[in-house]
């Protein structure tokens, strides 16, 4: 009878250690950039586990919670996506993830006039950032506070730091996708096209002749083209 006992008490510590191990947090971190070097900010990390995901800062760098034995995976539009699992049980796993180039196409989108190559990216960025888009901004604390009332806890106060860094990720999403719609149609091969600029001339006539987002959402194609001609003359006089 006492052997019983304490196999039985043995076995109940061991799956008390088992639970409290499987339950014992990791904080995985670490910068994302591809092979260039370049950082990739807002790149998405997701626990596939626990479904928990969490976006890299301005400088790359990324933080998200885990346990031993889970996955991560890395996504960023126009890079492969990249895969660790953790390997500690506790503290902090430091882990830089070096992000491949991906083809210019979504899978499964039927490539066709019907689409350019800027409207498949930004399908797919859409589709990638649509759990933080479509996410309706909520009242942030301390806006009706009258001045001397003290801090005021409440649910809102407590979660208004995720939701102001979810409104600044929306205004950054809205200037990305300009840039990028920019991007795809004043190209250095058509700015080269056009005036015949190479090298560091070329890059300072772009830099210097950058187009507004409403402007050029405006010009057809064969306005853009008078459009450049009639910069590079103005740039060219100077």
């Amino acid at each position: 009878m006492k052997v019983f006992i304490r196999i039985f008490a043995l076995g109940c510590i061991f799956a008390l250690l088992s639970t409290q191990l499987a339950s014992a947090q990791v904080t995985v971190t670490g910068q994302i950039s591809d092979s260039n070097k370049l950082v990739l900010p807002f790149a998405t990390v997701t626990n596939i586990n626990t479904g928990k995901r969490s976006l890299s800062d301005q400088g790359g760098y990324y933080k998200i919670s885990a346990s031993r034995n889970d996955r991560i995976v890395f996504t960023f539009v126009g890079y492969l996506p990249d895969t660790l699992r953790v390997s500690q049980t506790t503290g902090t796993e430091t882990v830089n993830v070096k992000m491949v180039v991906a083809g210019q196409f979504l899978k499964g989108v039927e490539i066709s006039s019907q689409y350019t190559p800027y409207q498949i990216d930004s399908m797919e960025r859409r589709q990638q950032y649509g759990y933080i888009l479509d996410n309706p901004n909520k009242p942030l604390a301390g806006g009706n506070t009258p001045e001397g009332a003290g801090i005021v806890f409440s649910p809102i106060t407590r979660f208004s730091k995720k939701e102001k860094q979810k409104r600044q990720f929306k205004k950054n999403y809205e200037v990305m996708e300009k840039e990028k719609y920019i991007d795809s149609r004043f190209t250095p091969l058509l700015v080269n096209q056009v005036t015949g600029l190479k090298g560091d001339s070329l890059q300072l006539f772009m830099r210097d002749n950058y187009p507004d987002y409403n402007v050029i959402r405006s010009l057809p194609n064969n306005d853009l083209l008078y459009w450049i001609t009639d910069k590079y003359k103005s740039w060219k006089a100077k």
